[in-house]
């Protein structure tokens, strides 16, 4: 069990929730296992009627706070979160991802000393069954891609100074499928750059029930997340074609492959593909 006498809160991570109890074990063990001092952990629950508050209560010693109430859907639950945050840098985790083994200590070491604002870390997709399909390793900022139409950055496992949250504002409440996308092209919008840690964080899971999986592994895209990326568009580069985006990704990949960024992503996948990522 972590040490609960903290000062001085680091990094604040809010849990979204909504009649999740089919992986929500996974999650928030996930949660206590790297559970340690200088983090807390804000599970959000938008009033769930299956077993998903009586799974929460058993983790009681690792979540700072439980709320659950009526909500507008995943956005107003991440604002939620914020607002009771005590931290210094913000991230969200999905009650049906999990943090991968051994990884909260690196990122709280590398927060702690650092300053920037915008600070993104690498991602791993999952199955079902919380078994690697395929590691992700990103560049850094990449600005001619960016004025392409192409940010390289991965919804999860992204930190954001407390400050740079209260320039830039909450969440768009309307969005349910690209809000974090939204969101990101906000703070590149506010002149702001990321910089990337070397490390695995979050362990992203597919699976039937999760609303945007089909379009993350390049299937059907559900109109209404379709509708919102195409609102990003319009609103953050507009001028953009798809030609340009299009050549956008070809240069990140050529990139990604002399900054080593791409190999680094596929030996890691080789290496441990099909291995779990659920209960350590």
């Amino acid at each position: 069990m972590r040490h609960r006498r903290v000062t001085k809160i680091i990094l604040s991570v809010v849990i979204p929730t909504f009649n999740s109890a089919q992986y929500l074990v996974d999650c928030l063990d996930s949660v206590a296992r790297e559970a340690t001092a200088g983090v807390e952990f804000i599970l959000v629950d938008g009033a769930s009627s299956d077993e998903t508050l009586d799974i929460c209560k058993r983790y009681r010693d690792v979540l700072d706070v439980i709320m659950s109430e009526p909500d507008s859907g995943q956005s107003e639950a991440f604002n939620k979160g914020f607002r009771r945050a005590r931290g210094r840098y913000f991230t969200w985790l999905n009650s049906d991802d999990v943090i991968c083994p051994g990884s909260l200590r690196g990122v709280l070491d590398f927060l702690s000393k650092s300053d920037e604002a915008w600070i993104t870390a690498n991602t791993i997709y999952l199955n079902a069954d919380g078994r690697v399909i395929r590691y992700l390793c990103g560049g850094g900022f990449e600005a001619f891609a960016v004025r392409l139409g192409l940010l390289n950055i991965f919804g999860p496992s992204s930190f954001i100074h407390r400050d740079l949250y209260q320039k830039v504002g909450p969440l768009n409440e309307e969005m349910h499928y690209c809000m974090d996308a939204e969101y990101w092209w906000r703070i590149v919008s506010s002149g702001q750059r990321f910089i990337r840690m070397p490390i695995y964080f979050w362990g992203l899971r597919l699976h039937d029930q999760a609303k945007t999986a089909s379009a993350v592994v390049g299937g059907e895209c559900p109109p209404a997340m379709a509708a919102e990326a195409l609102q990003i568009r319009k609103q953050y580069h507009p001028c953009k074609s798809s030609f340009a985006r299009w050549l956008a990704l070809c240069l990140v990949r050529m990139y990604r492959i002399l900054n080593f960024s791409l190999p680094r992503s596929i030996l890691a996948t080789l290496r441990n593909r099909g291995k779990s990522l659920v209960n350590g």
